[in-house]
């Protein structure tokens, strides 16, 4: 009895013409795919019904002046602002008035017009890690502890951000809670030609990754 270590067997391989084809459907398809990033991840959805709505206060003064725009306005649906955010990080031990995002974010609204009442800080986290999901959870806890139990709400953020935020507070709030969001324009580059822009093909791409890490996985948690 023969004893064979070895076995020809016939193995078909495409052929340049298909390989090049192939090649140049997924760069296509890439190409596609981060054209129409920006659009996806900076998504507008808000809940009809919803009369509550959180802001990231960690953005800047003409994002509060949308905001602030927003809750004026004779027509709108919002009765209750409540801002999340992280502590300072930057200035902390120099703000003797601000120790958070969401303090300082408050007192400008106040300046903008916007009614006391309507204003509520959740308190920050004390760490920089994982911003928007430590947020989510301070949100929740605040509302556990005025025992309120909203059936919906909208969230504001910046622009590419608004769909991994909006993600991210889906898992902590769980399916009981419908929650729409409104995605608030940068003013460091032009959201119509975010891809000649640095700042926006950087920021753009890195919350296309992040998102797809969160929806993924837990985002690093």
């Amino acid at each position: 009895m023969k004893l064979h270590l070895f076995k020809k067997r016939q193995v078909w391989l495409p052929t340049w013409p298909v390989l090049l084809v192939t090649i140049g459907i997924l760069i296509a398809i890439g190409i596609t795919l981060i054209l129409s990033s920006r659009s996806f991840l900076a998504v507008t959805k808000p809940v009809p019904a919803a009369s509550m709505l959180v802001v990231e206060s960690w953005m800047a003064d003409n994002s509060m002046e949308e905001i602030a725009r927003m809750i004026n306005d004779d027509n709108s649906p919002y009765q209750s602002l409540w801002l999340t955010g992280p502590i300072l990080d930057r200035g902390f031990h120099l703000s003797g008035n601000f120790k958070t995002y969401s303090e300082m974010s408050a007192a400008t609204l106040k300046a903008l017009g916007v009614p006391a009442a309507k204003i509520h800080v959740i308190p920050s986290a004390e760490s920089q890690r994982h911003r928007t999901f430590a947020a989510a959870q301070k949100l929740k806890e605040e509302l556990d502890r005025k025992n309120i139990r909203p059936g919906s709400f909208d969230l504001a953020t910046l622009d590419v951000h608004a769909r991994r935020s909006r993600l991210v507070m889906e898992k902590v709030f769980g399916e009981e809670t419908q929650i729409g969001i409104i995605a608030l324009s940068p003013t460091n580059y032009d959201p119509q030609r975010w891809i000649s822009s640095s700042a926006g093909m950087k920021i753009t791409l890195t919350e296309l990754i992040a998102y797809l890490y969160e929806k993924l996985g837990n985002g690093g948690r």
